[in-house]
């Protein structure tokens, strides 16, 4: 925390020290840059960190511009003109949420989409605010707009801008570094996991969203009073491409980088505008020549010192996590008649099997019965054309992952699914906080240092956990097996669904994990579902087997029982049933 007050304080003090060196009209143009940087500051933030590029943000400038503007235009020099600077910062990024949650809503992976809705929605503002005379003076715009009361000159207006942007880049700076900011890029990572773990996908990534309009709101309200006018071309897309074009310069994964970005390109421009009659292409050039020889942006230059500054965060103290509302008893799941289809193709044909007393179910079957298939259907990744799904005696009409997941049922895939980008500890943080953070804790570093008994029984028995540091990009594919795992043991769930847990495991990891599982299976009372191949594994584990043979229900029983079933063996080996 003290490093990262050091740091922006001394960003703030740069920001407020420049004038005097470069005088007024260099304060004038400056200002302007940096509320450009303002709004390329929040497409750096919904770009870079939750992996949603919007094409549209001119758009929530010009709102907050034209709000701005009637405000100052009807109250003049009263100093509670000042209220129409959060007024219109509020407003878009409501307006943001309200939009991106109903877009993410129910979808994942919606981010191409998701751009091409922002950009035509931009193209719609601009076609508005060129019509709509009355409100937003049409072509010309809203002209002779009063300044702010009590600053005189744009080298107050400038403090005022330069104070603003110091303050937002240190509110970013310390959300992507909470632990709002560690969800945001796991959404981008891997949201269908993050899903899994029980979190409201949808909402995390609107919050990116409106976080960043709200930035664009902020620099709309500045525009007004500093341009004395607002035109439609603020909606226009060139400009919301401008601001793209800014965080890649920039640096759209780095805080400062769009920034930086807007701030050199706007003085690139302004110095060869007048000197080259072919600055345009000069511009284009610069930004190709970054884009290919640096692709983080010009912060990739100051790399060495990222890593230095990331060195030095401290190593939070551990506590343990409050704990998590629970069940003691297991969880039930019933499909009665449940049948799916992808096109002609028949994946479950009336399926009818529940769970009973037994601790551990083993589900098998020749490839393509049906086995994972029928994990999909329950947790939501594939759609039911007719049945009944029961989990815990409710009927749930339309299964997702969050849903299932916050009923208690936990999952792990044939191929691991974790959050490549993020670290061993992140990766875990993100699994143990999910049904634990209530109200703002999001926002509270100190969730950072949470753990849990489980969680230190795995970290005991699977040494590479303790590393915490390292990114689950470079785990061996059995790290990342155990990884998963551990995800889905620390929420502590009342039902494990396991997609052949010891894939690509050597002898020893396999004996390791098959032990844990054990354990974790006395010591939460969980029922676990295990998909599996390998008969010796199932001899091991299980209580009950279920054989599934193309999509329907063949036998169940004990391990002997359905290995002397004449219709499993005559699947096995072939025949005819």
């Amino acid at each position: 925390m003290a490093y990262f007050l050091v740091r922006n304080v001394l960003i703030l003090a740069f920001l407020l020290l420049i004038p005097p060196f470069m005088g007024e009209f260099w304060a004038y143009q400056l200002g302007l840059y940096f509320i450009y940087g303002l709004a390329a500051l929040g497409v750096g933030l919904a770009w870079g960190q939750a992996g949603i590029l919007p094409l549209g943000q001119g758009m929530f400038v010009a709102i907050a511009a034209y709000v701005t503007a009637h405000g100052l235009l009807a109250l003049g020099s009263s100093p509670i003109a000042y209220l129409a600077l959060p007024a219109a910062c509020v407003l878009v990024a409501v307006l943001a949420f309200a939009f991106a949650a109903l877009v993410f809503r129910g979808r994942f992976e919606q981010g191409p989409s998701f751009s091409l809705m922002t950009l035509a929605l931009t193209l719609a503002a601009f076609q508005v605010a060129n019509g709509w005379s009355s409100v937003t003076g049409g072509f010309n715009g809203l002209r002779n707009i009063p300044g702010l009361p009590g600053l005189d000159g744009f080298l107050d207006l400038y403090y005022l801008i330069a104070i603003l942007l110091g303050l937002s880049i240190a509110a970013v700076d310390y959300l992507v570094h909470a632990p709002i900011g560690v969800l945001w890029r796991a959404a981008a990572d891997n949201e269908r996991r993050l899903a899994f773990l029980g979190y409201d996908v949808a909402v995390i990534k609107a919050v990116a969203f409106a976080v960043a309009s709200g930035l664009a709101g902020l620099a709309g309200a500045l525009y007004a009073p500093q341009q004395n006018l607002v035109t439609p071309d603020l909606a226009g897309f060139a400009f919301s491409g401008d601001l793209v074009i800014f965080a890649a310069v920039g640096g759209r994964a780095t805080v400062l980088g769009p920034v930086i970005g807007a701030v050199v390109v706007g003085v690139l421009s302004a110095e060869l505008r007048d000197r080259f009659p072919w600055w345009e292409i000069g511009i284009a050039l610069f930004f190709i020549v970054v884009v290919l020889r640096l692709p983080g942006g010009l912060m990739t230059m100051l790399a060495p010192l990222r890593r230095f500054s990331s060195a030095r965060t401290s190593v939070r103290a551990r506590s343990t996590a409050p704990e998590k509302p629970r069940i003691s008893t297991s969880l039930s799941v019933a499909f009665e008649d449940v049948r799916v289809r992808v096109g002609d193709v028949t994946i479950l044909d009336g399926l009818s099997v529940r769970t009973g007393e037994e601790a551990v179910l083993c589900v098998i079957g020749p490839n393509g019965a049906g086995k994972t298939s029928t994990l999909n259907v329950m947790t939501g990744m594939l759609p039911r054309r007719g049945g009944r799904i029961v989990i815990d005696g409710a009927v749930v009409l339309r299964p997702e992952p969050a849903i299932v997941a916050n009923k208690g049922v936990a999952r792990k895939f044939q191929t691991p699914s974790v959050f490549p980008k993020l670290t061993i500890d992140e990766n875990l943080a993100v699994a143990l906080w999910a049904g634990r953070w209530c109200g703002f804790d999001l926002l509270r570093l100190g969730l950072f240092g949470w753990t849990s008994p489980l969680l230190e029984e795995m970290r005991g028995r699977f040494q590479f956990l303790n590393d915490g540091t390292r990114p689950a990009s470079a785990l061996s594919h059995g790290e990342r097996q155990i990884l998963e795992l551990t995800m889905a043991l620390i929420t502590e769930p009342r039902m494990l669904l396991l997609d052949e847990p010891c894939a690509g495991l050597s002898h020893e990891e396999t004996a390791a994990v098959i032990d844990a599982i054990q354990w974790a299976r006395g010591e939460l009372n969980l029922r676990i579902i295990i998909i599996e191949h390998d008969m010796e594994l199932v001899r091991r584990l299980a209580n009950r087997v279920v054989v599934l043979h193309q999509g329907r229900f063949l036998a169940d029983g004990s391990v002997e029982e359905v290995q002397r079933n004449p219709e499993v063996r005559a699947v096995y080996v072939g025949g005819s049933r």
